[in-house]
């Protein structure tokens, strides 16, 4: 992610892990409350707990999707809303073409790595729980679609599709 040489330091810490949570915090968390609001005006209404397990799987799915495809984007959002500035200086991420077929995961492990594992961690506890439905077979195919779908779709938003993450998420 590109920063402009006038940046102040408090949005420094945006361009950290913890930083890119709290980015897109508020829109999974947002996402979630409206899944909330039409599961209570749905005639047929789930239990309490289905609804919550279904609303913390829907905020977890928007900040995946946020953090992986559109980072570029709301960090763009985020310094428009504290800094009020026309330009900016960001340049969003467009079709970069950068793949990687090769597993190497085991020659280097580094804080990337081990941060995509964990980010895929509460897909295979939140789906189960948000779906009565859900065997361990859906569950892991479920995963792994969704894994695969979002690194095939990773190119055309500025980031590299990369073998290793597909097969680490499935850890």
């Amino acid at each position: 992610m590109y920063f402009p040489s006038n940046m102040n330091f408090q949005y420094f810490f945006f361009a950290t892990y913890p930083g890119y949570f709290l980015q897109i915090l508020p829109f999974a968390l947002l996402a979630g409350l409206v899944y909330l609001i039409i599961q209570h005006h749905k005639r047929n209404a789930m239990p309490l707990s289905k609804r919550i397990f279904g609303a913390l799987f829907v905020s977890y799915m928007t900040g995946l999707v946020g953090l992986v495809l559109a980072l570029d984007v709301i960090g763009h959002v985020w310094y428009q809303l504290l800094y009020h500035l026309e330009d900016d200086g960001f340049g969003i991420r467009m079709f970069a073409w950068n793949c990687n077929f090769v597993p190497d995961f085991f020659t280097h492990i580094n804080s990337e790595m081990i941060a995509n594992v964990a980010v895929f961690l509460p897909f295979g506890i939140l789906y189960p729980l948000a779906k009565p439905e859900a065997t361990w077979k859906k569950t892991l195919l479920s995963g792994f679609l969704c894994i695969v779908g979002i690194e095939i779709l990773q190119p055309f938003f500025g980031r590299a599709f990369d073998i290793n993450d597909i097969i680490l998420d499935m850890i």
